[in-house]
């Protein structure tokens, strides 16, 4: 009998690759040794739906409901069977939360999205990587693959977070053919960015990037449409100033 752990690896891996036969049957295996796994009903749930066993697949959603009636997933899978809404494929980590926590995470849509077929194999839950570009910061898959940028006052903000120490988890929240969103949270403060807040609300006007910090080095990303445009540059910095940011 292989552990909970190697099998819930498994089992994620046969949801990432498509392989919905070995995902029901290894999710199957999980619940054999923990009826209460609610990962694995999940999994086992969203399975069911890719091979149209929809009657199986509501009743399990049904039972991860029994255990936990605010359980978003099974919620949200159930509520598009009701409406016969085609589900977008889903990869499940206990780390994703999506959780919101003020200044520590926000969900973003992005822009300068992908084309129509890489989007389709984007994967709610699916985890991606902030890359630094000269005028943005695009989010790309595993493989280095383009997905979307940030808005261009995030990058332009956490460019430079990035740039004195801090590191973000990215992973996407929702994704359709016309968007994408995803959640992008602070996993490690530098010491230099110890005062300063990642995602600041209005009322947090007292911790956001000061001037100087704003100002130090070159700027790498371009917070406007056009380049050099310096009118536009200065609006850009107007709103930080002005806590918009």
């Amino acid at each position: 009998m292989q552990s909970q752990m190697l099998l819930r690896q498994e089992a994620i891996n046969a949801a990432r690759n498509a392989d919905w036969q070995k995902a029901i049957a290894l999710n199957q295996e999980i619940l054999e040794q923990n009826s209460r796994d609610l990962e694995a009903m999940n999994r086992l749930g969203l399975a069911l739906l890719k091979t149209e066993q929809l009657g199986l697949a509501k009743k399990t959603f049904r039972q991860v409901l029994e255990i936990d009636s605010s359980n978003i997933i099974a919620n949200k899978h159930l509520s598009k069977l009701k409406n016969n809404e085609v589900s977008p494929d889903i990869i499940f980590d206990k780390n994703n939360d999506f959780i919101e926590e003020p200044g520590k995470s926000k969900i973003v849509a992005l822009h300068r999205l992908t084309g129509r077929e890489q989007i389709k194999k984007v994967k709610i839950g699916q985890v991606c990587k902030l890359q630094l570009k000269n005028r943005y910061i695009s989010i790309v898959d595993e493989h280095g693959k383009h997905i979307g940028a940030l808005p261009e006052d995030i990058s332009f903000r956490l460019s430079k977070l990035i740039g004195n120490g801090n590191e973000y988890r990215c992973v996407v929240y929702k994704v359709n053919e016309k968007q994408c969103l995803v959640q992008i949270k602070e996993t490690f403060r530098s010491k230099k960015n110890s005062q300063l807040i990642s995602f600041p609300s209005k009322s947090q006007g007292n911790l956001v990037l000061p001037n100087d910090f704003i100002l130090e080095e070159d700027i790498p990303f371009e917070v406007t449409g056009e380049e050099n445009d310096e009118d536009e540059l200065e609006l850009a910095m107007e709103k930080i100033n002005k806590k918009d940011v």
